[in-house]
């Protein structure tokens, strides 16, 4: 997944190139039958994801050198590293899988997009490997569940990024509060609080263009966006649950007074379309929003706008809504796996596994800013001691993707027709609420299934 900031919340770009993906090719993934060559390979090609950036080069450098030293059969193989653009990978990877040429051997892929690259038949069976590896047991299960398909694994998650909530330490002890909030009550109570406290400030924002991010509370009341039924996606935003999540995110506005009318009809850094930083961001980092929902990423934008607040910025996972756990977060990452018309796929899985150890995916992911697929990492003292990363490392222990995976799932809410966010808006803006996500859930269902509104 590509973690460029955009108004677009992280993961659009990424379910977009899923969708293309998916509508093509088979229907069903190919199996890795064991016939693929266990010889000596002269070369391996890899494609990663974006740009390329030296930090990434060198780092990629230090795990071949590391890969060829462990396995001295490959000393002799060269490894090609390719940069293949966000926008163009899903037509390489319909090409190098139609023609059978040109393919890479190992590819980087962003979370959203791999079921529906395992579906097309493009990644090798690697449910063995997988088993096999001594790291299976340490993975984040939604993360590996994701990567599964039939009962099949096509891929192993390799890092990922969650959605907090932002805060002042100092503005939370001048308000009273002892310890970050675990419930919707008290996340409620701390924003009135802080509030009090602070006139002419918003407690928290609540943006209506931020999916990832209203998802939380949908999931936090134990509601779920869709479940897959029968091979059809059914929409449950009407469901008990979720209708409480929905309205208590709304209520936030509507009823509570603790968000701002400001951000109606925006992301979380401001108007659709805009880079940043702005809207929700740029409030908290003025000091003129106490609370705000984003993920680590953000900080290098908060510092454009305010230096002097760093050194008091923590965060917290999205609560449940009675606790103790916080809410499911979903989880934007990247995946690796194995090109399913690769000769050498012995020789890949290696390599993989040596990208994926835990001292090299925790290594990646923090250059970047992110969490590796560990649970055993989560917890680290790199985490932990950090007032900003240790909410978000706890948050990365809960999460969820489906239903933000499947095909259609870009042009139903961020694409052509932007179901949640209008939802929301027109809620925040006064709209009934049993209507309004009635409508909503039809919508969703029929766009889900067939990619369009109408039935």
């Amino acid at each position: 997944m590509t973690f460029t900031r955009t108004a677009a919340a992280v993961g659009v770009a990424v379910a977009l190139a899923g969708a293309a993906v998916t509508g093509c090719g088979s229907s069903s993934p190919k199996s890795n039958t064991g016939s693929s060559s266990a010889a000596i390979p002269a070369k391996l090609t890899v494609w990663r994801m974006g740009a390329a950036v030296a930090s990434q080069v060198t780092w990629m450098d230090g795990v071949v050198a590391q890969w060829k030293k462990e396995n001295p059969q490959y000393k002799n193989t060269k490894v090609v590293l390719d940069w293949i653009p966000w926008t163009s990978n899903t037509t390489d990877w319909t090409n190098a899988l139609t023609s059978g040429k040109g393919g890479p051997d190992i590819t980087e892929i962003g979370n959203t997009e791999t079921p529906g690259l395992a579906a097309q038949g493009a990644l090798a069976n690697i449910t063995t490997d997988v088993k096999a590896w001594s790291n299976d047991s340490q993975l984040i299960p939604g993360n590996l569940a994701n990567d599964t398909v039939n009962g099949n694994i096509y891929a192993v998650p390799w890092f990922g990024g969650v959605r907090g909530i932002w805060y002042d330490k100092n503005e939370f002890a001048a308000a009273g509060i002892t310890s970050p909030p675990t419930t919707w009550a008290e996340l409620l109570s701390d924003a009135k609080a802080l509030m009090k406290k602070y006139p002419g400030t918003s407690g928290i924002g609540a943006p209506t263009d931020d999916t990832d991010a209203i998802v939380s509370f949908i999931w936090g009341a134990g509601g779920q966006v869709a479940v897959k039924q029968n091979g059809k996606w059914v929409a449950e935003l009407t469901s008990p649950a979720s209708e409480a999540g929905i309205e208590f995110y709304a209520d936030l506005l509507r009823t509570e007074h603790v968000s701002s009318t400001k951000y109606i009809g925006e992301t979380e850094i401001g108007a659709p379309g805009t880079a940043g930083p702005g809207g929700a961001e740029e409030d908290f980092a003025l000091g003129k929003l106490d609370m705000y929902i984003d993920g680590p990423w953000a900080e290098s934008q908060l510092l454009e706008v305010n230096k002097k607040n760093e050194s008091q910025w923590a965060s917290f996972p999205i609560p449940s809504e009675n606790g103790p756990n916080p809410a499911p977060a979903f989880s934007g990452g990247s995946d690796l796996g194995v090109w399913v018309d690769s000769k050498y796929q012995a020789a890949d899985w290696s390599l993989v596994s040596v990208m994926d150890s835990t001292s090299n995916a925790t290594t990646f992911a923090n250059s970047q800013g992110f969490f590796p697929e560990f649970t055993s990492q989560l917890t680290s003292p790199v985490y932990s001691s950090s007032p900003i990363m240790s909410g978000f490392a706890k948050a990365a222990g809960y999460t969820q993707i489906a239903p933000l995976n499947t095909t259609n799932w870009a042009t139903a809410d961020t694409g052509k027709y932007n179901i949640i966010p209008t939802m929301m808006k027109e809620l925040e803006s006064g709209a009934n609420i049993q209507s309004t996500i009635s409508t909503a859930n039809t919508e969703l269902q029929n766009v889900l299934n067939t990619g369009s509104e109408t039935s």
